[in-house]
């Protein structure tokens, strides 16, 4: 007993003459002393925060990119702007359920017109359901497993079942997509992004895409030069997107849709002429903030509510005939929760 107490008494000595900075600052050296004079911009919870006059000019290699005003052009076309949202609800033995809702909104000669929510809807994902779904083998297991992976799957393919019918069924249209115009892993054979660029391109639709932050830290100093411009205008960013990722269609772009220093700067990626499709979309939706408000109200109809998802719950309880068991977080188990 003695020598158990001896062995704990020099090793919580020996916690007294641990060096663990020394360690860490060989594994990686902090170098915080190049911080000194820089501009700083502080984030937390990885959100992205962009500075409201921008970084400046100083060191910025693209300070001298051609910058394009953007003129609103006023004639009339429908603007449609597609967002969607994925929950998992439940598991079971061998698989999980999936919740997907879809917001669809409409704008016309400058004012938002009608808006429409599809579903939600109910997907049930397991070893013979993925396999189904012609994903090659490795991705469908990856699905099975990750539970981000999944409800991205589901987001993809309802996403570009809905642009497909917008795209080849409007005409001279302009099609809002969140995010940008890139291929996905996930899409299904029949609803790839190039096949509704085609159809956008047959039926004179502009197909935008529109990210409203970018994790390409080059495209933030290329954007830098927009925040001094008075009036909306873009950037040509191809030759960055294209050197840094595949299978991305269209022109690549940074713009600013609206008056004033404190509009966003955005990533846009569009099917069509560049000037008309911007112009148009000046022209038609309602641009508060500096978005698109099409995409923001589609954002909006898409998100799920606890409402929704207690409705959910108990239709999956009423129809299906599945039993609920009892379960526990595991993590507020294991970790508890400390009162602030």
């Amino acid at each position: 007993m003695n020598n158990q107490k001896t062995l704990l008494s020099d090793n919580v000595l020996s916690l007294k003459d641990l060096d663990i900075g020394e360690s860490v600052s060989k594994c990686l050296a902090p170098k915080l002393d190049v911080l000194k004079g820089k501009k700083i911009v502080f984030c937390y919870d990885d959100k992205k925060m962009m500075p409201v006059d921008g970084w400046g000019m100083r060191s910025n290699p693209y300070s001298t990119t051609t910058i394009t005003t953007i003129c609103p052009i006023k004639e009339n076309a429908l603007v449609a702007a597609i967002d969607s949202s994925s929950i998992k609800l439940a598991e079971t033995e061998d698989g999980s359920l999936y919740g997907i809702k879809c917001g669809l909104a409409t704008a016309y000669a400058g004012r938002t017109l009608m808006h429409f929510k599809i579903g939600p809807g109910l997907f049930y994902l397991s070893e013979k359901t993925v396999h189904e779904s012609e994903l090659e083998e490795r991705l469908s297991r990856l699905v099975l497993l990750d539970d981000d992976l999944a409800k991205r799957l589901i987001r993809v393919r309802v996403e570009r079942a809905v642009q497909k019918e917008i795209a080849s069924h409007f005409t001279n249209s302009i099609i809002l997509v969140d995010g940008s115009l890139k291929a996905s892993i996930f899409e299904e054979r029949d609803c790839r992004i190039s096949n509704i660029s085609e159809s956008s391109v047959l039926r004179k639709n502009m197909l935008v895409g529109i990210s409203k932050s970018t994790r390409l830290k080059a495209l933030d100093r290329a954007a830098a030069p927009l925040t001094k411009v008075p009036g909306p205008a873009y950037i040509e960013v191809e030759d960055i997107i294209r050197s840094l990722i595949r299978n991305i269609i269209g022109s690549n772009l940074m713009v600013k849709l609206e008056k004033g220093s404190r509009s966003p700067i955005l990533r846009a990626d569009i099917v069509g002429d560049v000037n008309q499709s911007l112009g148009m979309l000046l022209g038609n939706d309602v641009l508060a903030g500096g978005y698109p408000e099409t995409l923001r109200l589609a954002h909006h109809i898409s998100t799920f509510t606890s409402t929704e998802v207690t409705c959910l719950r108990s239709h999956i309880l009423n129809k299906y005939d599945v039993m609920e068991l009892a379960a526990d977080d595991i993590r507020r188990t294991l970790l508890g929760s400390i009162p602030l």
